[in-house]
């Protein structure tokens, strides 16, 4: 255990020797994290603020005069034109109207364009107040009441659990982010622990000392390991740093019309779990790393053998979003990787159950002691040690 250690120490000299590597592990999540968390209620907030209090020109066609005046009351410019729909693809108008008989149709660029949805938006208030209007005084002409039209009353109340709502629609995204921290922190440090030894012609002297290939190996995954946990920890750092501190600089309305901002919200146990979790996926990604780093050749080989790891996850992150239309199967806590950010959504949300962490930790301990093993036996291989 002690030459282990010796090699873990050797490899953990080499990253603190490199300052972008360190910047790019420890220093940019928790900067980066605050912008991802916050970034866009504050964009889409002062979009939609600025898009409330300017006016807008509008394309419309038949209209009555009522309709007219109460766009103009809600900043809207009504403009005659001959063809709405031909008006809003070539951009004139953001969002136009057109009434055929008794119906309205809305015409808004709402597959891409923010703007044009939110003019629509504010159309959509005007003809239903309008359409209110109408039915007012239809009701008024035959001495009825208006309170006819609503004999119940609906409220909506949010029953999600606490953490839930505090990670808001950034939820699903924080197991892709805590997932692609591991990697990329990993990455650097095991392409340069094999491939980037061949390079360097270091691989052989180390090889040739009386250390065995399990020691040398299990040496490399600890300061693998090592950086691609600091990494996620740096996230969850950032996550937290934007949960406390940015929370006191974004205005209170802001923070309640929008669930687009989010953050963390655990307890003390919801936080060691998540870290369990994130140290078994890491044992696992890392003695895979090194698998593969040792087969390349060169370091930017071993980049490209790397790249396609993080693309995997981008499938399971589809599917996350749409988990709540999954039937809830223990055998889904078994698959690799999709079952570590099934559980890390889970965590984040306050939901995980006991059977789902138990599964998970186990199945990926497994994994990572095949990868491991897989990792040993490649660094035994000596055409793929001394492929090159």
């Amino acid at each position: 255990m002690n030459n282990a250690l010796r090699i873990f120490g050797k490899e953990m000299r080499s990253v603190l020797r490199e300052r972008r590597v360190l910047f790019t592990t420890l220093v940019l999540p928790i900067l980066l994290m605050p912008f991802l968390m916050y970034g866009p209620a504050i964009f889409f907030g002062k979009v939609a603020k600025q898009t409330a209090e300017a006016t807008h020109k509008v394309g419309v066609q038949n209209l009555p005069p009522a309709v007219l005046e109460q766009l103009k009351q809600a900043k809207l410019e009504p403009v005659p034109t001959g063809d709405p729909v031909q008006a809003v693809q070539n951009e004139v108008y953001p969002a136009a109207i057109r009434l055929e008989g008794q119906a309205f149709t809305i015409y808004g660029r709402l597959a891409g364009t923010t703007q044009s949805s939110l003019v629509v938006e504010k159309i959509e208030n005007v003809l239903r107040n309008y359409k209110d209007t109408l039915v007012a005084q239809a009701l008024q002409e035959r001495g009825l009441s208006t309170d006819i039209l609503e004999p119940v009353t609906v409220r909506v109340q949010d029953a999600s659990r606490p953490q839930e709502r505090a990670a808001g629609l950034f939820a699903f995204l924080i197991p892709y982010f805590l997932v692609v921290f591991i990697l990329s922190g990993g990455q650097v440090v095991a392409i340069d622990a094999t491939a980037g030894e061949k390079e360097k012609g270091t691989l052989e002297a180390l090889l040739s000392v009386p250390v065995t290939l399990r020691q040398i190996v299990l040496g490399k995954l600890l300061a693998v390991l090592a950086v691609a946990l600091a990494s996620a920890l740096a996230g969850v750092g950032g996550i937290v740093l934007g949960s406390t501190v940015m929370r006191g600089f974004l205005p209170k309305e802001m923070l309640e019309n929008t669930r687009l901002v989010g953050g963390l919200s655990l307890e003390a146990t919801g936080y060691l779990a998540l870290l369990l979790t994130a140290v078994l996926f890491a044992a696992f990604m890392a003695s895979l790393q090194l698998a593969l780093g040792i087969y390349a050749r060169t370091f930017k080989e071993g980049q490209s053998y790397m790249a396609p790891l993080l693309l995997v996850f981008i499938v399971p992150l589809l599917m996350l979003q749409f988990s709540d239309f999954l039937t809830q199967h223990s055998g889904y806590y078994l698959i690799p990787a999709f079952n570590v950010m099934l559980l890390l959504d889970g965590l984040v949300k306050g939901a995980a159950e006991p059977l789902q962490m138990l599964l998970t930790w186990l199945s990926s301990l497994v994994y990572a002691g095949l990868a491991l093993l897989l990792a040993v036996w490649s660094f035994q291989r000596e055409e793929v040690v001394f492929r090159n």
